[in-house]
Order: C-alpha cells, then structure tokens, then sequence
C-alpha cells in the first residue's frame, strides 16, 4: 500500500482475517501456496511476499521510480534481505507475542518476547550506523527497502519498544523522515 501511495495510485484492499484462519482457505492459497499474508492479484496475475510484490508493483505502475539505478536498487535489495535475513526473524516473534497473540490464542510466550528484544539490538545497530552518512536506507532516495523496514519500526512503537528507535540517533532521524510521508 505505501508503494502505492508512493506512486499516486489506489488499490482494493481485501483482508485475510488470521485469526479466523481465512488465510487456510483454498481460495487465499490459490494466491499464496503457504497460506499467508500478503498476497496480490493484479487482474489475474498473482504474486505472494512482500519484497516481491513491492518490486513488481515498483515495475508495474506508473510513478516515481523506488528502485533507482542498478546501484540504488542493489543497495535496496541488500537491506531487504538484511532485514528478511539479521531482523525479521527477531522482530517478528516479538511483534506476534506482544501485539497479535491475543487474537491469536494462548499465553505470551516471555521467552520469544525477551529472544527477540534481544535479538533486533545488533541488526538495529547496524542499521544506525549506517544511517549516519545515509538519508535512506539505499543511499540519497526513499526506496522500497525503506518501505520493507517502515511496518517493523512502527509495531516496535506500538508494542512500547519506542527505545529501540529513540536511543538511536540516526534511527530515529530516519524514522522521522519516512514516517512524515
């Protein structure tokens, strides 16, 4: 939606309801075969996982371009997978945890709360570093991987984790910059 926004475009939006488990059903995995989230079907052609889907819509609608040149674009790629690789699977166990285990049953698991507090400290520190001498993530221009990084942070405010971005100078700045769009 935000590489939409990005592009000046619009798109039906059709929730998954998780917790329900609408995300199993034989209609949502024609879309995505592991029946998760998101998936995108752009009048038949249907595309799952976000880098993935955020590259084609880049590709596929009109707007300005969030993929630059092949330089832009590996730097973009390279914090993608630095995020799917060093920070997701810290944040995202804390996240379900901390925001979405109560529509998904059961008792907070404390263990994958303090493993993943814990483990986002390095990814996150690197990524200050190199903010420091960077506007965006790929360089001088806000590219998709800003937008890969922006829903991660957010929940991170909202789950109290406000620290994790806040101790963090360039971070912070960062999050200021892309959050204003």
């Amino acid at each position: 939606l935000t590489v939409l926004a990005e592009k000046g475009q619009a798109a039906e939006l059709v929730l998954a309801m998780v917790p329900r488990g609408e995300h199993k059903q034989p209609a949502h995995v024609a879309r995505h075969p592991f029946g998760k989230v998101p998936a995108l079907d752009d009048d038949g052609f249907t595309v799952y996982e976000t880098g993935a889907i955020n590259r084609y819509l880049d590709r596929a609608v009109r707007g300005p371009s969030l993929t630059g040149d092949s330089r832009t674009a590996a730097r973009a790629d390279q914090w993608i997978r630095a995020s799917d690789s060093y920070f997701a699977p810290h944040a995202q166990p804390l996240i379900v945890e901390t925001m979405f285990r109560r529509y998904l049953g059961g008792e907070r698991n404390a263990a994958a709360i303090a493993a993943g507090t814990a483990g986002i400290v390095a990814p996150l520190d690197v990524v200050d570093r190199w903010l420091a001498d960077h506007e965006y993530l790929a360089g001088g221009a806000f590219t998709i991987a800003d937008i890969h990084w922006m829903p991660y942070l957010d929940c991170l405010l909202k789950i109290g984790h406000a620290e994790a971005i806040s101790r963090r100078p360039h971070l912070r700045a960062w999050w200021e910059r892309v959050s204003a769009r």
